[in-house]
């Protein structure tokens, strides 16, 4: 029972790690969009250096992509406290979009991360090397929307913060982007149409 503890207490502690050294709120655009671009061109570069050990870099890209879906789970509920004062509810699509237009720099802000949270999870999918999910890249789409719904749904059960479709807007194309950026540089760097 205490190696279990120990055990639980090791990765609360790794995935608090993990989400400080990512957590992006503080930075700016641009370096935002220079560091996912170095990432995903390391990604994609590593698959082709590694064509030989394709196991291995399966196993690599499975076990990132597990490691971001906790940090994704950390980050949107494990972290957040209960705060009815800050509790909220809008189901208004492209709400959003309306506040910009306002000039509220803090909700573009938070659109550009949202899109930003749930790229990795369209990327990494792609990068899962595997006839399967090479020839059907795109069921990533609904279940990321789905993953995207049900954190919004636990947030608004258990109250931890503004829930707004915007969100699950958002998070999907993140997605999307994420699978267009792997398809585009795939395709640049290699000249290789993978899917």
């Amino acid at each position: 029972m205490a190696f279990f503890q120990h055990l639980r207490l090791l990765a609360h502690q790794l995935l608090n790690i993990l989400y400080k050294a990512f957590y992006m709120y503080s930075w700016d655009y641009w370096t935002l969009a220079i560091m996912i671009f170095v990432i995903s061109l390391g990604f994609v570069l590593m698959k082709h250096y590694m064509k030989r050990n394709k196991k291995a870099f399966q196993i690599i890209v499975i076990t990132a992509f597990f490691i971001y879906l906790a940090m994704v789970i950390y980050s949107a509920i494990l972290n957040r406290d209960i705060d009815s004062n800050s509790f909220g509810v809008s189901i208004i699509p492209f709400r959003s979009y309306k506040m910009i237009a306002d000039g509220n720099s803090d909700k573009t802000r938070e659109v550009i991360m949202n899109i930003a949270f749930f790229y990795p999870i369209g990327f990494l999918y792609c990068l899962i090397d595997t006839k399967k999910i090479n020839h059907k890249k795109w069921p990533i789409i609904p279940m990321s929307a789905a993953l995207s719904l049900l954190i919004e749904i636990i947030q608004f059960v258990f109250k931890l913060g503004y829930v707004e479709t915007d969100d699950i807007i958002h998070n999907t194309l993140g997605c999307i982007l994420g699978i267009l950026g792997y398809i585009l540089l795939d395709y640049m760097t290699f000249n290789e149409r993978d899917f």
